[in-house]
């Protein structure tokens, strides 16, 4: 099995790919379909939503699959899709957020990477071993 760091780099690249999935549901969702041809962009943004969000979960499977504990994993993926979903609103659609707002969010990447770098227990790795 491989270590740690690959694990969390399919985790947050599943949180980008959550983010980009979401970008594309709300691109999709700003089409009217009144005149009839802007329901082709408005399916090409869908099936790009579906396509991103299913590569995004198939990361997510695998970054779990690679690591010892979901934790990680999980905590990297969600607080990749949290922060780059405020910086895609902030950037594309222009919504605002506060300056304790990014304070906020940096502590949370900031417990990421201490969740992230804890060291395994040493008597859980020789269980795992013992069992495989």
């Amino acid at each position: 099995m491989e270590g740690k760091g690959p694990q969390i780099h399919l985790a947050v690249f599943a949180g980008i790919l959550a983010t980009t999935g979401s970008l594309f549901g709300k691109v999709a969702g700003s089409f009217d379909i009144v005149p009839l041809i802007y329901l082709l962009p408005k399916i090409c943004f869908l099936i790009l939503m579906i396509g991103s969000n299913t590569a995004g979960c198939t990361f997510f499977v695998k970054a779990l699959q690679g690591s010892e504990s979901s934790l990680p994993a999980t905590v990297a993926s969600a607080a990749t899709n949290y922060f780059c979903s405020a910086l895609i609103g902030f950037l594309v659609f222009g919504e605002s957020t506060s300056l304790m707002w990014w304070c906020g969010t940096s502590l949370i990447l900031f417990g990421l990477l201490l969740i992230c770098n804890t060291p395994v227990n040493e008597s859980v790795s020789t269980i795992k071993r013992k069992q495989q």
